[in-house]
């Protein structure tokens, strides 16, 4: 991967060193410290981070991301729909470059978007709707193979 990295960058000119830093990241506490650290999430194009983008929103920090084609391309897009916070989901690259460089340069607006992803993680991780729907496929599956006895 590092090497596919610099070639991208000196396709562009530019010193991979100045903008990348590789990481051995040895304990999950790390990875997640890592999220309080930094100003932005950039999830992966075509790929989307699932628990990736739910710790990410867990720190509070924001995230970047283009829905793709298929349903592995739509975590976060989807996460952030439900947060009810769509100015950092992109249509296109060439949007999601425009709101990357902006969360990075305008620390006024990331600390808005953190503020409301802080506001409103209930909306993700207290959404009874999953819950309830996973209890209403047991309690269909439970009646189908196990129906009520005719005798009470």
């Amino acid at each position: 991967m590092q090497e596919r990295l610099k070639k991208a960058f000196r396709h562009f000119n530019l010193e991979p060193e100045n903008y990348c830093i590789h990481l051995n990241i040895p304990e999950r506490s790390d990875y997640l410290m890592l999220n309080l650290l930094a100003d932005v999430f950039l999830d992966t194009l075509t790929w989307s981070g699932g628990n990736t983008s739910l710790e990410a929103i867990a720190c509070n920090l924001p995230i970047v991301t283009c829905a793709g084609e298929f349903m592995r391309g739509r975590h976060a897009d989807s996460f952030l729909k439900m947060l009810d916070l769509t100015e950092t989901i992109a249509q296109t690259e060439a949007e999601y470059l425009d709101i990357a460089v902006r969360l990075g340069q305008d620390p006024d607006w990331r600390q808005a978007i953190a503020q409301q992803m802080s506001q409103r993680q209930d909306h993700l991780f207290a959404d009874p709707v999953c819950v309830q729907g996973l209890e209403q496929f047991y309690q269909e599956i439970y009646w189908q193979f196990c129906p009520p006895s005719v005798d009470h």
